[in-house]
């Protein structure tokens, strides 16, 4: 080969891997983080590493890892202001948590974790997070936990299609770690994914991008989950309204328009009728509308005149509907009252700068579903959401199978096979480091609790837990702390269980506290 054809060679292979480091692993994470709270956990999870890693600590920095248990169970906000209260300190929070992190996939970013500096690791954990369900979906018919072959748990708890995070997040760690066990194959794709951005980062790449293009040039009508102003009567996590909604007027609404969803089920008693009204009862609007779809709604300019920052409009729909009761697209098990449906950032179009901010968890209707009921109430509502009619429901079908999972285990001897062992080796590398953790054994949905929680298996998997943190300030078992109606399902918080958790975690902390 000539000269010239190696220097031409030579010059897209650097061009490759410049572009690839520029537009992937450069200017991708200067974009702002608009996404929601539960948008895009693996996005969240970089973008708040990559912040912090760029920062040099000046507080007492608190670094809180985990899976979904711990994304419903911790606003970083409110933990900072709680554990002001409790030290008379400024603490730093760092929120590390992605759904369906378990302690294998914390011990391979451990390094990560260690980057960051933090003075204090906490890490709540739940019977969801060892993965042991798992066993019983390899093998339905004998599968054990006391004989089960780890190298089978380790590939299930690697492949791509269950758990991308491998590949995304930590692509080097889980090469270096099992190339004797994933074969040759997976081996070049966890390579690509250490070199390459482009092949690492491209789910999320194009889905935070697209993401950013409809905020500005859309009409930030699809999307999973609702990002706009806080409604104080609440909406669902997809922006749904109850029967009555309230909300500032803003410019934008009035010189463009904002958009609603109405969907054919509040249509069927007839045409809805959506009655706008500001407080002082000087200024009403009245709109009518008679098919399904996405409406634009220009709300009239006199609804601004008196300024928008102490005025709220009052929105109140003739007709509603329930979930249950819904067709095909709109179907869920909840019995839920809806109105009509938000667009993705309504109220905040004429400022998304508002968008560019730690995303946190807030208060939606799902939150409030349980307030008020007995336990008798509860639990024929728990049955009713999680459990009733799974065929119908391919998407909740893992639910049942981690019900039956406890009710199996509850009949095992514990042995602390795969996240169990991959915990040990985490705490162990923390104590090498002589970095002070916190293992929490959260609280747990009484109703999920009592198909285990007084077996021998539970008592010895807190045993261990126990055993392995050291005892002392280092674990505690929060298992039996909430009663059932702070619980979504079997270990997820609502917004009023974590409001409540809020004392506990930081009086936990303070201890760690100099």
């Amino acid at each position: 080969m000539s000269r010239s054809k190696l220097t031409i060679l030579f010059s897209i292979i650097i061009s490759v891997f410049f572009l690839d480091f520029f537009l992937f692993r450069y200017s991708f994470w200067l974009l702002p983080n608009e996404s929601s709270w539960g948008a895009d956990y693996f996005y969240n999870f970089l973008h708040e590493f990559k912040t912090f890693e760029k920062i040099s600590k000046q507080k007492f920095r608190v670094l809180v890892i985990g899976s979904s248990v711990t994304g419903y169970s911790i606003n970083p906000k409110d933990l900072e202001k709680e554990l002001r209260k409790v030290t008379g300190k400024d603490l730093e929070i760092i929120f590390l948590s992605y759904a369906g992190m378990p302690p294998m996939d914390a011990y391979l970013m451990k390094d990560q974790f260690l980057s960051l500096s933090p003075d204090l690791v906490v890490y709540p954990v739940n019977f969801v997070d060892w993965r042991l369900y798992r066993t019983y979906v390899l093998d339905p018919k004998n599968g054990k936990n006391e004989t089960a072959e780890e190298s089978k748990l380790i590939l299930d708890a690697l492949d791509f299609r269950d758990a991308p995070q491998s590949k995304i997040i930590f692509p080097l760690e889980s090469l270096l770690e099992f190339w004797d066990l994933i074969g040759l194959e997976k081996s070049a794709e966890y390579l690509a994914a250490s070199i390459f951005g482009s092949y690492r980062y491209k789910e999320i790449y194009w889905k935070i991008s697209s993401s950013l293009y409809e905020h500005r040039f859309g009409r930030n009508t699809s999307f999973r989950e609702y990002n706009g102003v806080d409604i104080p009567e609440k909406v669902t996590f997809r922006g749904w309204t109850g029967k009555v909604f309230s909300f500032q007027p803003k410019p934008y609404m009035a010189r463009k328009g904002f958009y609603i969803q109405v969907v054919e089920e509040v249509l069927k008693d007839g045409k809805l009728i959506l009655n706008l009204e500001n407080t002082s009862h000087t200024v009403k609007q009245t709109l009518e509308f008679k098919s399904p779809g996405w409406k634009k709604i220009l709300l009239d300019p006199k609804f601004l005149d008196q300024g928008e920052k102490d005025h709220w409009i009052r929105a109140e729909v003739s007709n509603t509907w329930i979930p249950y009761f819904a067709g095909p697209e709109h179907k869920d098990w909840a019995r839920d009252i809806l109105g009509i449906r938000l667009q993705q950032l309504f109220g905040k179009e004429d400022n998304l700068s508002l968008l560019d901010k730690r995303p946190v968890r807030e208060e939606r209707l799902e939150d409030l579903r349980f307030l008020g009921m007995s336990d008798k109430e509860y639990e024929e509502y728990f049955y009713f959401r999680l459990l009733t009619d799974l065929k119908k429901r391919p998407g909740l079908q893992y639910i049942q199978v981690l019900a039956d999972s406890k009710k199996k285990i509850a009949k095992e001897k514990f042995r602390p096979i795969l996240h169990f062992r991959y915990m040990k080796k985490l705490l162990s590398f923390f104590k090498e480091k002589n970095l002070p953790f916190l293992l929490i054994n959260n609280p747990e949905n009484p109703v999920s609790l009592s198909w285990y929680g007084d077996s021998e298996w539970y008592k010895e998997h807190l045993s261990y837990l126990k055993e392995i943190s050291g005892g002392g300030d280092n674990f505690v078992d929060l298992s039996r702390t909430l009663p059932s109606t702070d619980f979504w399902d079997f270990h997820h918080l609502t917004f009023e269980g974590t409001h409540k958790m809020n004392s506990k975690y930081a009086s936990l902390i303070s201890k760690f506290v100099e």
